[in-house]
């Protein structure tokens, strides 16, 4: 019996140090690369995947904007324009802003090689759910007037609105801008938790700031449902190789728990509040823009995995609002693996094809509300 315990002892430590020096071994073969716009090499990113998001930000974000890394700058609420100067459409043409991510981009922009009597005014964010692409265009209403504004909504983005921070939802690669958390009010009006946290430079005071580090973290506690102290705080697990796969995995685990919340194989869940927020989001934005003289579009982007799940679950209400609206899956079905690029999006002649029946809903809408035509195509 003594000769078993002294074997299982002897076996554990050897164990024991064959990990620690495996996992100083992955440590220091695969580091990240000081620089935070240097792209990592694949297996350096593989193994900060599960790294938690303060000790992603601290390194992402660096003294000057210019020095931080690239996905740091995207999509920030404030300042105005950064980047991305206010449009004026040409003489005699129309102004369409457009809010969303790279599919809604991905579509507007050849929308507009269609047509030269348009120009486009983007704004968005890696993944943009729609309640940020929502405050963006309630930030640009005080501030410029588009004859058209279009409203993206990506399906696999829709679990970001039970969020308030990109990175909370995105916890492997994630972008670093903040949003308000709308809930739907008494009068089933949005009312909005604005953010502490609205700019690059605010996020960069926050990290530099113990207090106001602390008031964020109790805010996303309140109103973001994917905030997870253990996949937020930096702590002396993310010096280990071996306990950020650990991490990663559990942040996979609560991801699959929440999204089943939202959404099944059989689509959006009726009794899900983002889908409640969402409606809200949609009708407001549909009755501002027409307050404004302005046509509402909302263009549903059903990417893979979600067939025609938003089509069916928000376009009875978009056809109660009247408002012209296009889903994807009618023209791109996101079940055939052709009609995709490997990283999701769809491929170009895909983007055409939208676009052109995006440009058609734009000129009916154009059309029906008595404003002047869109010029022809060239």
């Amino acid at each position: 019996m003594d000769r078993f315990r002294r074997d299982l002892l002897s076996t554990a430590l050897w164990t024991a140090v064959f990990l620690v020096a495996a996992d100083v071994a992955l440590g220091v073969a695969f580091r990240m690369p000081a620089d935070p716009a240097t792209p990592p090499a694949p297996l350096a990113q593989y193994f900060d995947f599960g790294a938690s998001i303060e000790s992603k930000m601290r390194r992402m974000v660096r003294d000057e904007d210019s020095a931080s890394a690239p996905v740091a700058q995207a999509g920030w609420l404030e300042p105005y324009g950064a980047g991305d100067s206010p449009a004026a459409a040409r003489p005699g043409g129309r102004l369409v802003a457009v809010y969303g991510q790279s599919f809604t981009f991905q579509l507007a922009e050849p929308m507009a090689r269609m047509d030269s009597s348009l120009t486009l005014r983007t704004r968005g964010g890696p993944a943009s759910p729609p309640s940020h692409g929502f405050a963006l265009w309630e930030a640009d209403r005080s501030r410029l007037h588009a004859d058209v504004a279009i409203l993206g909504v990506l399906a696999s983005s829709v679990r970001g609105m039970d969020a308030a921070c990109a990175s909370t939802w995105q916890f492997e690669a994630p972008p670093l801008y903040t949003y308000p958390r709308y809930r739907v009010g008494p009068a089933g009006t949005p009312v909005a938790e604005a953010p502490l946290v609205r700019s690059l430079a605010g996020l960069r005071s926050a990290l530099a700031d113990p207090a106001l580090w602390r008031s964020w973290q109790a805010q996303l506690a309140r109103d973001d449902e994917w905030f997870d102290p253990l996949l937020w705080r930096a702590s002396w697990l993310d010096r280990s190789s071996l306990a950020r796969v650990l991490r990663r995995a559990w942040a996979q685990r609560e991801q699959r728990e929440h999204l089943g919340r939202i959404h099944d194989r059989k689509g959006f869940r009726e009794d899900a509040e983002s889908l409640r927020v969402l409606r809200s989001l949609l009708s407001a934005f549909t009755e501002g823009c027409r307050e404004d003289g302005t046509l509402p579009v909302v263009v549903l982007l059903e990417d893979a995995g979600y067939s025609d799940h938003l089509s069916r679950a928000l376009g009875p209400d978009l056809d109660r609002l009247g408002v012209a609206w296009l889903g994807t899956h009618a023209l791109a079905d996101p079940g055939n693996p052709v009609n995709l690029k490997g990283d999701g999006h769809f491929i170009p002649e895909v983007n055409e094809r939208l676009a052109a029946a995006l440009l058609g809903r734009v000129r009916a809408g154009l059309s029906a509300s008595g404003a002047r035509s869109v010029a022809p195509a060239e």
